[in-house]
């Protein structure tokens, strides 16, 4: 990493390569010119977040531009969006009960949005502002990610309410290839500016008391209390272990979990990650061995639950070695621990 560079973690790569790979582009040779995590087109779009330096991200953005031909590569990916990348957050704005609701939920949840940047919505007598940034990068994301960000959020609130930009902003330049036509009907206003402070878009406040469309009251409650739940559980930014453990938890669901891969999330290699683990006093099998065993007690405690499910949760192949881990854990069997819960 280089010097003025900082870890960013975000979902904005992954999206980037599956839609490369939905517009026929082999990403292979990306990920390993980026030294991106090898299984990183193995989940979803959007449902993977990983950590790289942060100018990784303009530059596989600007790359990807340039090999598709794409000028507007942010708003292409704005258009191919998949409904539901952005998980419990974005179904929670599209059921709140007004138009000020979904932009407060949508600030008030960016850390499970887009986890390295920083939303804010501001009132100010007739006009309502949307502003996004990247602390300690003013440019941000680069040219084509901020217009996809502006763009996608566009999108989602002239569906939820018809917010209708009175004009838009972004940090980075002018650029020299720009389709004036294409960038004003994907933010809905033709009044673009160029080289300020953050990137936003400001519109009427009297749109904030429209009712959201397919608003649900019962379905609101149910998302706010996942959201703030999963806002919970995100990991402290500063705690290594603590991140571990959540791509861990992440990481049981397809296996058993590999060092080298984690580490590559956590923009490190294997044998570092291991180092800095041992610096912490811990290590990444004790890391390990500690999750397994919080959520094997979780897991027991469930009923609905046989022995052999919960190890094939916990990313075990057989049940010998869940039954074994779980004496050196418990002192006692599964079963038995299960008995006197």
């Amino acid at each position: 990493m280089s010097r003025g560079d900082f870890d960013f973690e975000s979902r904005l790569v992954p999206l980037l390569l599956a839609y490369a790979r939905h517009r026929g582009v082999e990403a292979q040779p990306f990920i390993a010119k980026y030294k991106l995590p090898d299984d990183v087109l193995t989940r979803a779009p959007g449902k993977l977040i990983i950590t790289t330096p942060m100018s990784v991200v303009p530059a596989l953005a600007d790359e990807l531009a340039a090999t598709l031909n794409d000028p507007h590569l942010g708003l292409s990916m704005s258009d191919w969006l998949p409904r539901g990348t952005y998980g419990v957050a974005e179904f929670l704005t599209r059921a709140g009960p007004t138009m000020r609701h979904s932009f407060q939920n949508f600030c008030r949840f960016n850390a499970i949005i887009a986890p390295a940047q920083s939303f804010r919505f501001e009132e100010s007598g007739a006009e309502a502002q949307y502003h996004n940034t990247v602390p300690r990068r003013p440019n941000a994301t680069g040219r084509h990610l901020q217009e996809y960000s502006s763009a996608a959020v566009l999108r989602t609130f002239m569906a939820l309410g018809g917010v209708k930009p009175v004009r838009a902003w972004f940090s980075h330049a002018r650029p020299e290839r720009l389709d004036r036509e294409r960038l004003s009907a994907a933010l809905f206003t033709s009044e673009v500016t160029w080289d300020e402070p953050t990137n936003g878009f400001a519109f009427p406040s009297s749109v904030l008391d429209h009712p959201v469309q397919g608003g649900d009251a019962a379905l609101y409650a149910f998302l706010e209390e996942h959201a703030v739940e999963a806002l919970a559980s995100r990991p402290r930014a500063d705690d290594l272990i603590d991140k571990l453990r959540h791509l861990i938890r992440d990481a049981l669901k397809q296996g058993e979990p590999n060092v080298e891969r984690l580490a590559t999330r956590l923009n490190m290699s294997g044998r570092t990650l291991q180092r800095r683990l041992s610096d912490l006093k811990s290590s990444f099998q004790e890391v390990l061995d500690a999750v397994r065993f919080d959520l094997a007690r979780a897991y027991l405690k469930d009923a609905r639950l046989d022995v052999s499910q919960v190890a094939y949760l916990l990313g075990y192949s057989e049940l010998r070695a869940f039954d074994r881990a779980f004496r050196r854990w418990a002192d006692k069997s599964p079963t038995e621990w299960r008995s006197d819960a």
